[in-house]
């Protein structure tokens, strides 16, 4: 079997796959583990998809550049000594940890790859802990944590994995290498990101085609990873700053058209990047275990690993909730130790720690044992942590508070006030007649529950009916087209631009009609 018929399957299973986990309550990671364990049985199954030396550069700018475009740079500021403490203190005290313990189960592991193996599987993952922490309706500001944590973690861990990995093929190590390393990832980087970031906003507020617009979003992670890489620094926070200055206060940059079609693919390419990754996870772990390269105590190094990963997060987030106090444990119910527990159970590894893992190059010593830990752990946190997160989340009743739930609501309706308040501005002006500005008053209504509550109920009524004709009228449009593209008589390009139209049209003409 070729290897992209592999990856060709995987990313099916991504599409095939998801809906019907979240239909049954499962979280799409954990069955996309299963599914790619589960490829990895037959028989033809190529050895390596991809080769480690593409998987970072090739996984990571995307899904950390989409994830901090959906972040706030105000969550950040509000809870910066939470996530410094969790990125940088939790990585540090894991690292180390994790690298004693395994070096005491297995005393054949030198030091560096010990230390390689617990920057491995130090960062949590922030695709697999928000999508689930979205599914359960977490209160926001745990949304914001769990997903800072998972955005910045990576730094500190990536530079002490690429410390611990050119000393263990060099039997060398060079603290001033080590700090200079680190200087550029803390220093440097944020910069890189702050330039990537200004250069694509300016780029994209001229170029005034959608097209355009969405293709320089999608190469500027990249664009931001290999341009920290190559002044040999981390390219996760350059990646991070960048993806925040183009998600909060660049979104003008972009034209309506551009930041609709922009958010519909990033949301797609995200979906489907981290979903593979997933699937990867489970393709690598049937792969590893089946290896015989992998000794018998390789099994003790992984429990033992993913018990101390565990046991030391929730040790250190515990007492962290109640030191922090009101930026942690201050909630709607008054009972922060119970969201503290949720962080510490949702510390699920994923994308970050198989893409490191798979990245150790192949002459790495202990190699294989550290490949079987790391992928033990992100299959046991996952698939363990991943599907009891539900009862912990229900069972300590935490969850979003009421104002929190009604923020869509609140910002349409803050958004439709602007719009009518302008509205009346142009009608005292002169700039439009009252029948017009009637029409748009119910246009906003029809979204707008604060509005429609405003029309009389034979109005909403007539509102109604429109909507319904409009809908099929709209069908009747697109059927007529179809045909005409399915006999010859336009062409492809012709029919897609006349079914965009159709699609984005309102139903304006109806409402003129009443």
């Amino acid at each position: 079997m070729n290897a992209l018929v592999v990856v060709l399957v995987l990313l099916l299973g991504v599409v095939l796959v998801s809906p019907f986990a979240d239909r049954f309550g499962v979280p799409a990671p954990v069955a996309l583990t299963l599914m790619g364990a589960v490829l990895a049985l037959v028989p033809e199954a190529p050895r390596e998809l991809i080769d480690p030396d593409l998987v970072l550069p090739l996984f990571l700018p995307p899904l950390l550049f989409a994830a901090a475009q959906r972040s706030s740079r105000r969550d950040f500021t509000r809870n910066w000594k939470v996530l410094l403490a969790l990125a940088v203190g939790l990585v540090a005290v894991t690292t180390v940890v994790v690298a004693l313990i395994a070096q005491w189960v297995d005393p054949s592991l030198t030091l560096w790859a010990a230390v390689a193996l617990g920057a491995v599987v130090s960062p949590p993952d922030p695709v697999a802990a928000t999508s689930l922490a979205g599914r359960l309706g977490l209160p926001k500001r745990l949304v914001a944590v769990l997903e800072g944590e998972g955005l910045i973690n990576d730094a500190l861990a990536l530079v002490i994995y690429t410390t611990a990995v050119s000393a263990a093929l060099t039997d060398s190590f060079s603290p001033a290498d080590a700090a200079g390393t680190l200087a550029v990832s803390v220093l440097i980087a944020p910069l890189v990101g702050i330039a990537v970031g200004w250069i694509g906003r300016t780029l994209i507020s001229r170029l005034s085609d959608p097209r355009a617009e969405v293709g320089l979003s999608l190469l500027l992670p990249y664009a931001a990873y290999l341009g920290i890489e190559e002044l040999h620094g981390s390219g996760v926070l350059a990646v991070v700053v960048a993806g925040l200055m183009l998600g909060q206060g660049g979104s003008d940059a972009y034209t309506g058209a551009g930041f609709l079609a922009g958010g519909t693919v990033w949301r797609v390419l995200d979906w489907l990047i981290g979903g593979f990754a997933f699937g990867l996870v489970g393709y690598e772990l049937v792969k590893v275990v089946l290896d015989p390269g992998v000794p018998t105590y390789g099994t003790g190094v992984a429990a033992a690993v993913c018990a101390t990963a565990i046991a030391t997060r929730a040790l250190f987030v515990l007492p962290l909730g109640w030191v922090a106090g009101r930026r942690m444990r201050k909630s709607t119910d008054g009972h922060g130790w119970r969201e503290s527990v949720v962080v510490s159970w949702a510390g699920m590894r994923g994308v970050v720690t198989l893409a490191t893992a798979l990245a150790l190059p192949m002459d790495f010593p202990g190699r294989p044992v550290v490949l079987f830990a790391a992928i033990a752990v992100v299959v046991v946190t996952l698939v363990g942590q991943g599907l009891t997160l539900p009862w912990v989340v229900r069972g300590l009743g935490v969850r979003s508070s009421d104002e929190e739930q009604g923020e869509v609501g609140r910002a349409r309706a803050v958004a439709a006030g602007a719009a009518m308040a302008r509205l009346d501005e142009l009608l005292a002006a002169g700039r439009i007649d009252e029948d017009a500005a009637e029409l748009i008053r119910r246009r906003y209504a029809r979204t707008v529950p604060a509005l429609r509550d405003e029309l009389s109920a034979e109005v909403r009524q007539r509102m109604l009916d429109a909507s319904k004709v409009a809908g099929h009228l709209r069908d009747a449009e697109q059927a007529a087209v179809l045909r005409l593209r399915s006999e010859g008589e336009v062409s492809a390009e012709t029919a897609d631009r006349v079914l965009r139209d159709i699609a984005a049209r309102t139903v304006r003409d109806t409402w003129a009609a009443h």
